[in-house]
């Protein structure tokens, strides 16, 4: 038990960190007049880090450094980064606050592997226990969110920075203290495709794995803009704790996980859950172009539905994801192909997506802004998106019953 808070307690100040700046920052960066552009490489800086992630992992985690000293080492190199951001937010040096952005989220996005290494090496029954522990990284996020938007109200405020960055440097300090997890391939010989899940690409021959990693690219590339305007949105429409408010996103997220997903996906398979989860971001992003130009209760309930799909949009598509893969490949290539799916979504498709719809979009139709009709239309172009990767998955996708 005393492992099991431990590892927690690891887990729930880690996400917190993330939490406490990732949903807001639009905000703050909104509120500072920087470009579009900006604002669009400010979100691709973790995105090009998790592309960074798996070649870091296998060079040093793997080989050289006990996972929990790396692990404290760069969470307190990332909280001197996003303590020092804020000091350039203004238009004539966003790109230098941009620039210490990617600083950071290149020290603190290892660390997401590194924990999940910690965790399964020493919990007693990881298939039992990981699940739960994974829970406390969801409520670190949701805590964090909560503290600095209703405690701090900081969504326009450097302060959202320097509670990450003592975050950071509390869980790095914790970190040295965690047991020990020693480098698993220490003096075994580096493979560089091996980084890249050259492993796994023989499964790309498979029609079905080949479409599903295709589709769940495609799939993130239109998920940006809610993550990077949802809180400019949200305080164009007069919700001034958006921080806190985005969070009821996240406590959707515990229950699908815990109680919708694992029934369903064992009932009706990948190709219903995917496709119902691809349909909820595009009824997401309808919502929120309807809600543009609505006011009173009918605004707050589209709103309100809009995040509350957040349950069904993130754990429909890449939890589900995450299980497909893993039942789909051999067991020798797993991790391998675990880390591809990562690099093909949370790195290039994310990327991919801020740098499209986030940046070239947002300066097309001048979002964010104070102009209804410019929200309006701007959140039905990724509506219109993620609904035309719906159709090609669902028309394209055959789930193969047997998989290896």
């Amino acid at each position: 038990m005393g492992l099991f808070v431990q590892l927690s307690v690891m887990m729930f100040v880690l996400f917190f960190v993330w939490g406490a700046w990732y949903v807001t920052m639009g905000t703050f960066m909104a509120g500072r007049k920087f470009d579009a552009a900006a604002i669009g490489w400010a979100y691709s800086v973790a995105p090009i880090a998790a592309i960074v992630t798996p070649f870091f992992m296998g060079v040093f985690a793997d080989r050289f450094v006990n996972a929990e000293k790396l692990q404290g080492a760069l969470l307190l190199l990332s909280g001197v980064f996003i303590a020092l951001a804020p000091q350039f937010a203004a238009p004539e040096t966003q790109w230098v606050f941009v620039g210490l952005l990617l600083a950071h989220t290149l020290c603190f996005m290892p660390n997401l592997g590194l924990s999940n290494t910690i965790c399964l090496k020493h919990l007693v029954d990881s298939e039992r226990d990981y699940p739960i522990v994974r829970v406390f990284a969801t409520l670190g996020w949701i805590v964090a969110g909560g503290i600095v938007s209703l405690l701090f109200k900081a969504e326009n405020s450097p302060v959202q920075f320097y509670t990450a960055a003592a975050a950071a440097w509390g869980v790095g300090i914790y970190s040295f203290f965690l047991p020990r997890t020693p480098p698993p391939g220490k003096g075994a010989p580096l493979k560089m495709g091996e980084l890249y899940g050259s492993g796994t690409w023989r499964y790309f021959k498979k029609r079905a794995f080949a479409i599903f990693m295709v589709a769940s690219l495609l799939a993130s590339m239109g998920m940006m803009p809610y993550w990077v305007l949802g809180s400019p949105f949200a305080n164009f429409l007069g919700i001034e704790r958006s921080g806190a408010f985005f969070t009821m996103g996240q406590m959707a997220e515990l229950v699908v996980l815990a109680v919708v997903l694992p029934i369903f996906i064992k009932r009706f398979g990948i190709k219903w859950t995917m496709g119902i989860g691809l349909l909820c971001w595009a009824l997401r992003f309808v919502l929120f172009s309807e809600a543009a130009t609505l006011s009173g209760p009918s605004m707050m309930t589209f709103l309100v539905i809009a995040v509350l799909l957040h349950g069904f949009s993130y754990d429909f598509v890449f939890v589900s994801g995450y299980l497909y893969v893993d039942k789909h490949v051999g067991e020798e290539v797993r991790a391998q192909a675990q880390g591809l799916l990562v690099v093909f979504t949370q790195g290039i498709g994310f990327f991919l997506s801020s740098q499209l719809f986030v940046g070239h979009l947002g300066l097309r139709y001048g979002v964010p802004g104070d102009d209804a009709g410019a929200w309006q239309g701007y959140w039905l172009v990724p509506a219109i998106f993620m609904a035309g990767v719906l159709v090609l998955f669902w028309f394209a996708f055959r789930e193969e019953r047997k998989p290896d």
